[in-house]
């Protein structure tokens, strides 16, 4: 069986080590076929242009799909990015590909606002990306589609005192936080595996 993983630097693992970024501890445990396919910056529209030599022409058995946080802090329409994300999960369907979408985390504003720019008011994005949630979740729902939460499995760690233990810069997770991803993908894929009865 074969999986590609396509999205933007949470998928690629940006800031962290590769032996201990998510995708990769995922490949070294498991014996499925596993490209990663993240690129650092881009966005739901970028992911629609490269979708079918990155993903179809390949010809995998599940692509996961997490992107949209990079069209937010780039001033994008909400319901955009849900369209685009509507056309990647029907690309998938249309060859025989089972989507996995994920959910991205949220954003620690104090830090990103160091770390990256002070201009964005990541509190608004904050909010699309809450909203943007729960949009997916009805989407996955209403379609039976599965979805990864990485925003509630940080979301129920991640507090105040340690949010420097789990974020590089506010936009990234740090190698914990990737530990925290992998053991939610593994826990989520394990339950795909036996709902498609692999």
């Amino acid at each position: 069986m074969k999986i590609v993983f396509i999205g933007d630097s949470l998928t690629f693992g940006y800031g962290v080590e590769k032996r201990y970024r998510w995708i990769e501890l995922f490949k070294e445990n498991s014996n499925l076929e596993v490209m990663n396919k993240g690129v650092n910056g881009d966005t739901t529209t970028g992911i629609l242009s490269r979708f079918y030599s990155d993903v179809i022409s390949q010809k995998p058995d599940f692509a996961f799909i997490m992107a949209g946080s990079n069209d937010f802090l780039l001033g994008r329409d909400l319901f955009n990015v849900t369209s685009n994300i509507e056309i990647l999960i029907k690309d998938c369907n249309e060859n025989n590909i089972t989507p996995i979408i994920g959910i991205q985390p949220f954003i620690i504003g104090s830090m990103a606002k160091i770390s990256w720019s002070s201009y964005i008011d990541y509190s608004f994005v904050n909010s699309l990306i809450y909203t943007y949630r729960e949009n997916i979740i009805k989407l996955c729902s209403k379609n039976n589609i599965d979805y990864v939460d990485f925003y509630k499995s940080l979301e129920n760690i991640v507090n105040k005192e340690n949010e420097e233990e789990y974020f590089i810069d506010g936009l990234h997770p740090s190698e914990k936080g990737h530990k925290i991803m992998i053991e939610n993908f593994i826990e989520k894929f394990s339950l795909i595996l036996i709902k498609n009865q692999y």
